[in-house]
């Protein structure tokens, strides 16, 4: 049975009606809620699935435009409409889709509340603003484009269905809300996020569709770094060849060893190779439509540079233990034959073979550093940086960037556009 709502006039709202308004009126709904609009902001959007949920399926009837566009202006929030969606499957029902509308209808309980939509992204509602009482007259339902020339004077106020009180032609009568729809909504939104705008101030805005990615795993190549031991040791092997098998010594593990490093050395430069463009000179480039993706794989990187850590630690201890035990048995016999100058404040002239082995021992642990040291130092390192106009009318950049094969035209654009509101 319908409210006696329904024989009020409609009320209609001269400005924006703030969120906190139309979730108050949604929560005076107590047999029907219907709501046509652009969209819905996702505080709302949770408000009337909430009265969705305890007035019942058939209760509530929800029309939107669901448009990438209008998210961007702030009619509605993506998030707003996969949440509306999500409702009307729980409950069996259905929202329905109308593309064009930009204006807001509220019905509680019968009752009619018209107002335009907050573009959030521009300019915030006013809560002071003004608002009048429409009565429907019977000469206005005569009038083409008006009412419907079925409805007569009786029928005004009557609970019709919702979805026959929205006249449009077939092409663009409402239709059901979609999974697809939604997808489509939220890869725009995915890939060209809202930003709030101030219209009062202009300023030349570049837009580019790729940006700069400084990508690097620092420290992890074990394999590659040398131990610093000092130079005098190194010259009392007596001769190039023993010289070069100790240098050989001094690596700090094996290449194939396989906490060299090598792997994730590796799988740095397959994310390398499959996500970034190298201009020669500048820099290497990603598309934004592959930002996500090779977000992804580096963050799935860094995990693996935990886990490496975490699980080598114990080896690279052991390796350095190896390494360093070797080249102290290498070199004790030429040690002390001649022993280093440096030595002797601390030692005397003839020290014994044991004071000579501790001292050559120590110097050669302190040189391959602690295990755990090594392994802190491993890092992914990214850093995103934006091309500046300057950059793309400079005639070298663009003929680089051709010769990578990355195609200028239609990933950019200049244009007049509002400042983005802090």
């Amino acid at each position: 049975m319908p409210s006696d709502n329904a024989l009020l006039p409609p009320t209609i709202h001269l400005g924006y009606l703030p969120d906190k308004m139309v979730i108050a009126h949604l929560r005076r709904a107590r047999e029907t809620i219907r709501f046509v609009g652009p969209g819905l902001s996702l505080s709302v959007a949770k408000e009337l699935t909430k009265q969705w949920h305890e007035l019942g399926s058939g209760a509530v009837e929800v029309v939107i435009d669901a448009d990438a566009d209008l998210c961007r202006l702030g009619y509605c929030d993506g998030a707003a409409i996969e949440l509306l969606l999500k409702t009307a499957k729980e409950l069996d029902s259905t929202v329905h889709r109308q593309s064009g509308i930009r204006l807001c209808v509220l019905g509680i309980d019968g009752e009619r509340i018209i107002f335009a939509p907050t573009p959030r992204l521009v300019e915030e509602s006013d809560t002071s603003a003004s608002q009048i009482i429409l009565v429907p007259s019977q000469h206005m339902s005569n009038q083409p484009g008006l009412y419907d020339p079925q409805l007569n004077s009786d029928d005004i106020g009557q609970d019709k269905n919702f979805l026959e009180q929205i006249l449009a032609p077939p092409e663009l009568a409402p239709r059901p809300l979609t999974e697809t729809d939604v997808k489509r909504v939220s890869d725009d939104l995915k890939q060209n996020p809202p930003q709030q705008f101030d219209l009062a101030r202009q300023v030349r805005v570049l837009s580019t569709q790729f940006q700069f990615a400084e990508f690097s795993l620092l420290k992890a190549a074990l394999a590659r770094k040398r131990v610093p031991v000092p130079p005098d040791l190194l010259g009392l092997a007596g001769d190039p060849a023993t010289e070069e098998l100790l240098r050989a010594s001094f690596q700090l593990v094996g290449k194939d060893d396989e906490i060299s490093g090598e792997k994730l050395m590796k799988r740095r430069d397959e994310i390398d190779k499959r996500y970034l463009v190298t201009i020669a000179h500048y820099g290497k480039v990603i598309l934004h439509t592959n930002r996500a993706d090779f977000d992804k794989e580096v963050e799935a990187l860094k995990a693996e540079v935990d886990a490496f850590q975490t699980g080598a630690l114990t080896k690279l201890k052991a390796a350095i233990q190896k390494n360093c035990s070797e080249v102290v048995a290498r070199l004790l016999p030429v040690v002390k034959r001649n022993l280093p100058k440096r030595w002797t404040a601390s030692l005397g002239p003839n020290p014994s073979v044991h004071l000579i082995e501790r001292r050559l021992k120590e110097e050669l642990e302190r040189a391959y550093g602690d295990a755990s040291g090594y392994l802190e130092e491993i890092r992914v390192r990214l850093i995103y940086k934006n091309v500046t106009v300057e950059m793309l009318r400079d005639k070298d950049f663009v003929t680089a960037a051709e010769k990578a094969r990355l195609y200028l035209e239609g990933i950019y654009e200049e244009y007049q556009a509002a400042r983005a509101r802090g």
